[in-house]
């Protein structure tokens, strides 16, 4: 974040290539034909592609006087990153990376729209049509404005970018596609796998899939229960206890075993939300293998949300497994939408 001394360092200067002053705000609420997302994308693309040695800044509560000099008028209306991050979601290749917030100068707020150096695997480009903005084509800063780049521009953009430090494949969407791959490889824990999801979510502002890994790894809250039904889950219950000797099921599959259970009377099937952080269910399915099962007591009241007696609740390996499958997909349905 800029300090007050930094940010009074840029405003003596005028609007360059990698500077630009915005009065007001980009006007989301009157977002006709999406005109204003249109304007904010492209100012993205441009400030992003742009060939420089510094990291480039949009002023927002900022007007230039007739001098040319900027002068702070102060934000009429705030903005949060993550609505920012949303708008840019699914409308430009590769995501690129920047980063907004709000601070007070002299009394004042401004709104600072940050773009740092970083290296793609080839220029931004926007990925829907929008107004001023053609698919597959390029656009950069040329002095003070958005400008389309021509051929010789293009091939100067892209050499900029592998001249860059690094490696493109840290770009957000080469991040989240080996995520994927991870995901869907079915060779580690989730428990591991949510810990550098989690770590991207925070890096890239992503909040909406930082709080879905955390809730992963912390629990469920029963108040956001209809969030997750995906953790919903099969299972038998009974107000009766039954004792089964786990040494006899060995040639008995979970499916027998249920169906024998569900033709005693006072056994019943219900739908129970699986609460419990990642790292409890992974260790429940590594204790209970593919034939053995728990029993757990639970309320009615927990349950059904009425009732003064207990029940029991009958939880195998293969219902573990289920859940822990459903987790894994929703996982790569949320990577997917990011």
């Amino acid at each position: 974040m800029l300090s007050e001394l930094q940010i009074e360092s840029i405003l003596g200067k005028p609007e360059t290539s990698v500077l630009d002053y915005k009065e007001e705000m980009y006007d989301f609420n009157n977002d006709l034909n999406q005109r204003e997302t249109a304007k904010f994308v492209k100012d993205v693309i441009c400030f992003s592609n742009t060939i420089r040695n510094e990291t480039s800044y949009i002023l927002i509560g900022v007007k230039e006087s007739k001098d040319k000099l900027p002068e702070v008028i102060g934000l009429k209306n705030s903005m949060d990153d993550s609505i920012l991050q949303e708008k840019i979601k699914d409308k430009v290749f590769p995501r690129p990376l920047f980063k907004y917030y709000e601070t007070n100068f002299r009394n004042k707020k401004i709104g600072v729209l940050e773009f740092p150096i970083k290296k793609y695997e080839l220029p931004i480009t926007a990925a829907v049509k929008m107004k001023g903005l053609e698919t597959g084509k390029v656009y950069y800063r040329n002095g003070t404005s958005n400008t389309e780049a021509n051929a010789i521009d293009t091939i100067r953009i892209n050499d900029w970018f592998r001249s860059l430090p690094g490696n493109p494949s840290d770009s957000l969407s080469d991040e989240i596609s080996g995520i994927i791959k991870r995901l869907t490889q079915n060779h580690e824990k989730l428990s591991v796998i949510l810990t550098d999801i989690l770590q991207i979510a925070k890096e890239h502002k992503l909040n909406k899939l930082g709080n879905f890994a955390y809730s992963q790894i912390k629990g469920i809250d029963h108040s956001e229960a209809k969030n997750h039904l995906y953790r919903r889950q099969k299972l038998i219950i009974s107000p009766l206890e039954v004792e089964i000797n786990h040494f006899s099921m060995v040639n008995l599959t979970p499916a027998m075993v249920k169906r024998e259970m569900l033709q005693m009377e006072g056994f019943f099937e219900y739908k129970m939300l699986f609460i419990w952080p990642i790292v409890t269910l992974e260790e429940w399915i590594e204790n209970y293998g593919d034939t053995r099962f728990g029993t757990m007591r639970k309320s009615a009241q927990q349950l059904f949300g009425e009732g003064n007696y207990e029940v029991n609740v009958f939880i195998f390996g293969d219902d573990l497994k289920s859940v822990y499958s459903n987790i894994r997909q929703k996982l790569i349905d949320e990577l997917i939408d990011t």
